[in-house]
């Protein structure tokens, strides 16, 4: 007789699962209550997490309680508290009950929705919810799913870099349909811009290297940090008299270090002058365009209807766990069209009729998660109502660090705030550089710093981005403490 084989792994068994969610529910509800308390930061050494985990796998399985005992012991101290309320770094990952709870059930369900037919109620849900999305932000209907004559429609990518580089590699086959020479295609972006527009021209084949300019052009900003209109206009000439294919205008509303907003009307109406020439334009509004969930700040937008892609992250400022990445085409069928591999084995009825959106055919990966699911949760949660108080009270908030900063007699403003983003500076660069790294040593609050060219000198400034799921007037009153001891620590 053959040995029979050891039993199959539980993995999914009610019993045992009911048991260990009940334990993983407590402790994340524990968790997040010590965010009040809890330091942001540690000063964690490189090694330390390794130093806490064994070197090999355990040969048999343990209890939940374990699991949860060793994340407590290696993983929890050597972390970074990005849903701190104390948390003022870089931009925020905002979180709440109905994102958490989505991903939970968005995991128990564990589907592929690559394309229609491996989950049908997958795919229209994101339609619905990118549909939901444009109405709520003021966008033009040419990126709706359901507006009459629309060849658009959106999707959820996972950053605004997987955007931006499905915005280039559909421009640039736009321009090789027509038979351009794709080893001439251009990029124009500001100096402004997040990296990831230079990090898409290098996985596309335009860059080796950030400092290769041979086919990436980075246009220089006006006093207020936005694109020059009269550099990018010269740029894009130049280019196309030395023979070369302008394909993609990237501009930015609200950059990472200073939340500057270019305008997108005038870029739009620049690069619409040049024609059948004229190259696409993708508007990266990962953090700002959240705010456009209210219609008084709707206006940042303006000239968005020139947009030929558009991107705004509600993982960055709408409550929504990461990732989440909101990313509209005007004409889909452009971007399917640089995307598209059909093999045998993922060919099906519904596909080949045509009748229906295959989101495989957006992006990179074949397979995609659930990511609507949370959207569609912290809408219906929150309501619209809900969404606009959430980016009114955030930026309120800033506005008192502001006028606490304009009223300081060792700080000052180094731009002008946008929205949540307060970015400021003692008088010299390295007293800015001291005073934040004073700040986060502290481990009481966490502020990141940046380097602009403010009047035409290199900058060191400090950034503060208001945005934490459960910020309140007493952490700025907390963070404006914690700066004011690190200024006066700085000229002592």
């Amino acid at each position: 007789m053959p040995t029979p084989p050891p039993p199959a792994a539980k993995g999914l068994d009610h019993d045992s699962f009911t048991a260990a969610m009940d334990r993983i529910t407590e402790w994340s509800s524990r968790y997040l209550h010590s965010l009040q308390s809890r330091p942001v930061r540690t000063n964690t050494a490189p090694g330390d997490t390794l130093s806490k985990l064994p070197k090999h796998p355990p040969q048999t399985g343990n209890h939940p309680a374990d699991w949860l005992a060793q994340l407590d012991d290696a993983i929890v101290p050597n972390l970074v508290h990005w849903q701190s309320p104390n948390f003022f770094a870089y931009f925020p990952c905002s979180a709440s009950m109905p994102a958490i709870a989505a991903e939970l059930i968005s995991s128990v369900l564990n589907i592929n929705g690559m394309l229609w037919s491996t989950s049908p109620a997958c795919t229209e849900l994101e339609m619905r919810m990118l549909d939901w999305c444009a109405e709520m932000f003021g966008l033009p209907d040419h990126f709706r799913f359901d507006a009459p004559g629309s060849i658009g429609g959106g999707c959820i990518q996972s950053t605004a870099s997987e955007g931006v580089l499905a915005s280039l590699l559909s421009a640039r086959r736009s321009q090789t349909r027509r038979g351009h020479d794709r080893s001439k295609i251009t990029l124009y972006t500001s100096t402004q811009a997040h990296s990831s527009v230079v990090k898409a021209a290098m996985v596309a084949g335009l860059a080796d290297t950030p400092d290769d300019d041979s086919r990436v052009r980075l246009i220089g900003t006006d006093d207020s940090l936005r694109m020059d209109i009269d550099q990018l206009r010269a740029a894009i000439q130049r280019d196309l008299d030395a023979g070369l294919v302008p394909a993609l205008v990237v501009a930015t509303v609200g950059t990472t270090a200073t939340g500057a907003i270019d305008p997108i009307d005038k870029v739009g109406t620049t690069i619409d002058s040049f024609g059948e020439r004229r190259p696409k334009l993708h508007v990266d509004a990962a953090w700002a365009g959240a705010a456009c969930v209210c219609p008084e700040h709707q206006p940042i937008l303006n000239g968005v209807e020139h947009a030929d892609m558009l991107c705004i992250n509600p993982h960055k400022w709408l409550l929504t766990n990461f990732d989440c990445d909101l990313y509209w085409v005007r004409d889909r069928a452009a971007l399917v069209d640089s995307m598209s591999i059909t093999p045998e084995y993922l060919r099906n009825e519904a596909s080949d009729s045509g009748t229906v959106i295959d989101y495989r055919d957006w992006h990179v990966p074949l397979g995609r998660r659930m990511r609507a699911l949370k959207l569609w949760f912290v809408i219906q949660h929150f309501g619209i109502e809900g969404l606009q108080a959430h980016i009114r009270h955030h930026i309120a908030l800033a506005e008192k660090f502001e006028s606490w900063i304009i009223d300081h007699p060792t700080l000052q403003l180094a731009t002008n705030r946008s929205l949540a983003l307060v970015c400021f500076r003692m008088p010299t660069n390295e007293q800015t550089k001291a005073l934040v790294d004073a700040v986060n040593a502290s481990g009481g609050v966490m502020i990141s710093p940046s380097v602009v060219d403010i009047a035409g000198e290199k900058t060191t400034i400090a950034r503060v981005a208001i945005g934490a799921t459960g910020v309140n007037h007493e952490h700025i009153d907390n963070l404006c403490a914690a700066v004011d001891h690190a200024a006066r620590s700085v000229v002592e």
